[in-house]
């Protein structure tokens, strides 16, 4: 973690991205992680808390939907050149836990115990600074409707502020959505950031791009930037 001015950020120790977003991360910042599925969402969030488990800062990988064997493959099986992001994970300095979102959930008093109780105690059990919650969703299955989703989501990103810990919320959406803003969640405030992740046709050539929309208190670069995912890890071309 670094100061810039009077702002300390959470580097995601992705070149270009830190460069589109003048060094990293404000700390205790929620950002929303919005893409298209294949997008690369989980990918980058995991490769953000692996260059911060390497300058020693915990974290916690929540997976609602894939198994935590399944995560495990995944970063082995792409980002190969991290050869010591399992040793990272068994040291704990990155817990990966498999939370599935449930029909008990339907209940606000149960969801917000389990915000409250099951998820900030795992996160104190390493002392987590970020947390990835991938995804919410899953949670719009089990609520009523949208205006509830949102007031679950805003409950959870208040939690996560309180505690001055900085989230990576990813969410899944369609290519529909991702040209309209019809996410629900796009407009809103309860995020301070949002890393949109989309595949564009580029010439008859699908290519990866990423936009940073919103970032507060942070000179960002507006227009999005082509990217590539490679066994290193997100090369983002930022100039």
């Amino acid at each position: 973690m670094e100061t810039t001015g009077i702002t300390k950020r959470v580097r995601t120790g992705i070149f270009g991205l830190d460069k589109m977003i003048s060094g990293g991360i404000p700390a205790g910042s929620q950002v929303l992680v919005i893409g298209m599925p294949g997008s690369g969402k989980t990918l980058l969030s995991l490769e953000i808390l692996y260059h911060n488990a390497k300058l020693e800062v915990p974290s916690t990988f929540i997976t609602t939907e894939e198994l935590k064997d399944s995560i495990i493959d995944n970063i082995e099986n792409v980002f190969y050149a991290f050869e010591d992001y399992i040793d990272i994970i068994e040291k704990n300095t990155i817990q990966i836990l498999h939370k599935p979102i449930i029909d008990d959930f339907k209940s606000k008093e149960n969801f917000q115990k389990f915000i409250a109780g099951d998820i900030i105690n795992a996160l104190d059990s390493n002392k987590s600074k970020i947390v990835v919650f991938d995804s919410i969703s899953s949670l719009r299955s089990v609520v009523e409707d949208d205006r509830t989703f949102s007031k679950y989501v805003t409950y959870t990103t208040e939690i996560f502020r309180d505690y001055g810990i900085t989230s990576l919320i990813t969410m899944e959406v369609s290519d529909l959505d991702m040209s309209t803003n019809k996410t629900g969640l796009y407009s809103t405030s309860m995020f301070d950031g949002i890393f949109r992740l989309g595949i564009k046709d580029v010439s008859g050539t699908a290519q990866y791009i990423i936009e940073i929309p919103k970032l507060r208190n942070t000179a960002h670069r507006l227009s999005g930037a082509p990217f590539q995912i490679t066994e290193k890890g997100f090369d983002i071309l930022a100039d």
